[in-house]
């Protein structure tokens, strides 16, 4: 396959993202894996990247977190999500939210299992790690250990 036919191939994708889902620009990160995210747990992606990521039938909002998990590593196995720019003035982008969900991905196209945790464990588990942070902005990381602690497997 030649150049030429892979851009055609991504530019079909693009019309098809925009005219289904409402996708602006499938190489937007994440909006893929949110997209596959929102398709198993039967939500509409928002696809505006100052809201939350997807609603559910009554309009309920929930924020999506993706990691692949990592394999054959020595050291850091598992994956990690992280949320960027969090402020304790910012903390809407959580609690807007009905729930959080946490995919993991084998690749970046395949998804391996969902996690959904509830908005006063991620609240709280952002305060704590914004309370031992030593600069104004921070980046939230979720562990896979934190994950399996605090979260329910709803996929598969």
């Amino acid at each position: 396959m030649s150049t030429s036919e892979l851009f055609d191939l991504l530019k079909a994708a693009q019309r098809i993202a925009l005219e289904k889902h409402g996708v602006s620009n499938i190489l937007q990160p994440g909006v893929i894996k949110e997209l596959m995210m929102a398709e198993i747990l039967g939500h509409d992606l928002v696809p505006q990247k100052d809201s939350a990521d997807a609603t559910d039938k009554d309009g309920n909002s929930y924020e999506y977190l993706a990691s692949i998990r990592r394999v054959n590593v020595t050291t850091n196995k598992g994956c990690s999500f992280q949320m960027d720019r969090v402020t304790p003035n910012n903390l809407n982008r959580v609690t807007r939210n009905k729930a959080f969900y946490f995919g993991i991905f084998k690749d970046h196209l395949e998804v391996d299992e969902i996690w959904k945790v509830e908005i006063p464990v991620v609240l709280a588990e952002v305060k704590r790690q914004l309370e031992k942070c030593k600069n104004d902005i921070a980046h939230v990381n979720f562990l896979l250990k934190w994950l399996e602690e605090n979260g329910s497997k709803v996929f598969p």
